[in-house]
Parts: C-alpha cells; structure tokens; sequence
C-alpha cells in the first residue's frame, strides 16, 4: 500500500529537518547537574546584644569555621565566615544571615540562611566564584555538638550542613 505525501509537507520537510539541525547547534555540549554536598563545620561565633528585654531578645552574630569532615571532596577543608541576626518573641526564634564559603582551592559561593519560626533552618546559594560561578541550590543545617564558651558572647559548636547545587 502507498501512501501519499501531501505536496505541503514534501516541500516543509527538508526546512524542518534544517530547523532541527540548526537548533541543535546552540544546545549546550553537557547538561547541569545536582552535586549532593554533605558535610561538618567547627564554628566559632561572636554575639552582640542589641535587646535583652521580656518581650524581645534580639541580637547579632558573626562565625569563622573550617569544615572538619566531608563527604564531598570539594568541600574538604573549606572555611567560612558568616554574619547575621537573631531574634526571640514570644518564645519563638528566627533569623537570618549570609555566608561567604571558601574552598582550598581558592574558589567561593556566598548564600544565605534563615531560620524560621517553625520548620527546619534553611540555606539558599546565591553567588559564586571559579569553579562555583553561578551556583544554585540550597539545603539544611543541624547543630551537632555545642561547647561550653571559650569567654562571654561567644560560642563553639560544630553543625552539619547537607544539600545539592548546580552548576551551569
């Protein structure tokens, strides 16, 4: 059985075909993927009291630290340094603060966290440099271990933060 081809289509296949070809020109050569990063941080953190009242607790803290251990080698001795808020009303904390991450490679991704008044923290990429320039993504934190402090105002802890990221 033959079946006919309309003249329409006889004519728009060998454009459509070019079409597909040259589109296929500009498709980028490999595809973003997520990278899963998991991974311990030892901290030390600075606190400064803005408001220690009954009706609110507010105060301003920045941290340096060294990722202790990795499962991702890219992260492997990483440090950080990190500046932000937090606030306590009516017995509910949240917060919100940046970090500029530095691998040993010299390569950087700054992102933000933010704790809500409910649910678990939260940690977003925003930027980066190197290897990590237009970085995306985000993940969570928890606090693993947290010392007894060194002198007033400060802290010593180690947390784990765990995620995915892409890169372009």
């Amino acid at each position: 059985m033959t079946t006919k081809i309309s003249k329409t289509w006889r004519v728009a296949r060998p454009f459509a075909c070019i079409t597909v070809l040259a589109l296929s020109a500009f498709a980028p050569i490999t595809w973003a993927a997520d990278t899963s990063y998991d991974f311990s941080v030892c901290t030390h953190t600075k606190t400064t009291m803005i408001e220690g009242g009954p009706d609110l607790v507010a105060f301003g803290v920045e941290s340096w630290g060294v990722v202790s251990s990795s499962t991702t080698k890219e992260w492997e001795n990483a440090t950080t340094h990190c500046a932000g808020y937090i606030r306590v009303m009516a017995g509910k904390q949240v917060g919100k603060g940046v970090c500029k991450w530095i691998q040993a490679t010299g390569d950087t991704g700054t992102g933000e966290w933010e704790y809500p008044a409910a649910g678990d923290p939260s940690w977003r990429w925003l930027v980066g440099t190197g290897k990590l320039k237009g970085i995306s993504g985000g993940g969570t934190f928890k606090a693993l271990t947290s010392a007894k402090p060194v002198e007033p105002g400060t802290s010593q802890g180690c947390r784990r933060d765990w995620g995915s990221y892409t890169l372009p």
